[in-house]
């Protein structure tokens, strides 16, 4: 099978990527990509005819430098998140599990992908919200976690005779004190590693959401009933309104990871 020959640019569906100038632009703006993976992309263009295994791939690039198969997944992770892309419905990238990539999208002025590659267009799942914007609901989701598990601390006796008086019905009053402890610490040290994770735009964030989701997804529906700590101070109308939300917000976490890092490509 032939490889396509070497082109100095490369046009594919509204991008451009230009190897003289190392640049990749998409309406004639310059998007950012690192060196790396824009050697990645610019490596599966060249070799577009065929899927390129991993080994060749990071011989191609990193050359003499010892790296791990992780180095090349977060480079094909950033060029998919630059290009709009997804393992799991694939328009320009397509996973060869456990052997390699392939770039299948059709490529101006250069040769056509043999017709075995083909593959006909899938639907495209579109963020309901601009990238930019869900990293920014992500962060407040995080910081507002964070205020009601400090709240809780600072308040810790008022709320421990809170929950006790709820537990006490079933003879649990004891374990009041420390299960807030608990789950406030717990839940401080997770948003802490969110937040750090969303802030340094880690290739890897949504990978690592996915991952905790369900143990995330405990703690939050447990922390759902949490406004029934200060029933007394707000009354039955404030409680009502607050846990449906606290109940709803898990869910709407995983669809700004969705919109900020792209649905889960479980093929990398």
């Amino acid at each position: 099978m032939e490889v396509a020959e070497k082109q100095t640019a490369y046009v594919f569906e509204g991008f451009r990527l230009n190897l003289a100038a190392a640049s990749l632009e998409q309406g004639g703006q310059e998007v950012d990509l690192a060196p790396r993976a824009f050697e990645v992309l610019a490596f599966l263009l060249e070799n577009r005819g065929r899927v390129v295994p991993k080994q060749e791939l990071i011989e191609a690039v990193w050359k003499d430098t010892f790296v791990t198969d992780d180095a090349l997944v977060q480079a094909i992770t950033s060029i998919r998140r630059t290009l709009g892309d997804s393992a799991e419905q694939p328009r320009f990238i397509r996973t060869k599990a456990r052997i390699g990539y392939q770039f299948i999208a059709a490529v101006e002025g250069g040769d056509d992908p043999p017709a075995e590659t083909a593959s006909e267009p899938l639907p495209v799942w579109v963020a309901p919200v601009s990238r930019r914007r869900a990293r920014f609901f992500l962060v407040l989701i995080q910081a507002a976690y964070l205020i009601i598990y400090s709240a809780t601390l600072i308040r810790l006796e008022r709320a421990s005779n809170v929950l006790g008086s709820l537990l006490g019905r079933i003879g649990l009053e004891g374990l009041a004190l420390p299960v807030l402890v608990v789950l406030s610490l717990v839940g401080v040290a997770v948003r802490l590693y969110l937040l750090a994770a969303i802030a340094m735009d880690h290739p890897q964030t949504g990978r690592q959401f996915r991952r905790l989701f369900p143990l995330l997804f405990i703690l939050d529906e447990i922390w759902a009933a949490s406004p029934l700590l200060i029933l007394e101070d707000y009354g039955l109308p404030v409680v009502l309104v607050l846990v449906p939300i606290l109940a709803y917000a898990p869910f709407s976490q995983m669809t700004m990871v969705r919109s900020a890092y792209g649905p889960a490509n479980k093929a990398d």
